[in-house]
């Protein structure tokens, strides 16, 4: 198996950088650790290489491109049995005050824009939100209602820092059903249940030295297992 990554790996394996690899022509299973998948970025480029090859990959483009887009996720998502909440996909102010009211919590659709979310109670913030996230009113945006707190933590190949059981089973469940190993989840948690809300990339800055390990321990794992590997319930070889 190969291993491509950005990151400072703390492994015994050898690791390939990105950009000998983009110049390679190496046909192997591949694992593609990288902060920054979205498209047209590096990580999205790694596993495109990779199935150009015809290798297998981890994660998919096709992965890569659905998480990256909040609607597409969270469908995907609620066929995966993650729980979510409903959404709108509308560039109308009007539209998501009537049918959808506030508190609302907004994502951008278009994958060029990313500014994590931002929150609603009123028509002015609401104003606001989709100014910034649709680039001055140009594109639509996800709109969901805003029922509890939302938070935001580090997921690596579905473990995530958070000690809640609800928020481990979404991070996990997500992990299953798209395998992105390195990523952000945005949840909205009640008293009593959690919500996958969107997905974002991991700046660099972000990565902590404790950060660094866990993620290369579970690229070990992967390592140990040699060449066959069973992901979603299928042979990844």
């Amino acid at each position: 198996m190969l291993v491509v990554s950005n990151l400072d790996l703390t492994i015994d394996s050898s690791v390939v950088k990105p950009s000998t690899f983009l110049g390679s022509t190496i046909k192997e299973a591949t694992l593609n650790i990288n902060n920054e998948y979205r498209y047209l970025k590096t990580g999205y480029y790694v596993s495109l290489h990779a199935e150009v090859l015809g290798n297998k990959v981890i994660p998919s483009c096709e992965n890569i491109i659905d998480s990256s887009r909040t609607p597409v996720l969270l469908l995907r998502a609620a066929r995966a049995g993650i729980p979510t909440l409903p959404f709108l996909v509308t560039d109308s102010v009007k539209k998501i005050a009537t049918e959808m009211g506030f508190p609302a919590v907004l994502f951008a659709v278009n994958p060029f824009i990313y500014e994590g979310f931002k929150t609603a109670h009123n028509k002015s913030a609401l104003y606001r939100a989709m100014k910034s996230l649709g680039m001055n009113y140009k594109f639509a945006v996800c709109a969901q209602p805003l029922k509890g707190e939302m938070v935001t933590f580090k997921s690596f190949f579905g473990k995530c820092e958070s000690q809640d059981i609800a928020s481990q089973n979404i991070s996990r469940k997500l992990y299953e059903a798209f395998n992105i190993p390195v990523c952000k989840l945005h949840i909205q948690k009640t008293p009593d249940e959690a919500f996958l809300c969107g997905l974002e990339p991991i700046n660099k800055q972000e990565l902590t030295d404790q950060d660094l390990k866990t993620i290369s321990k579970e690229v070990m794992l992967f390592s140990e297992q040699g060449d066959t590997l069973v992901v979603q319930n299928r042979l990844f070889c």
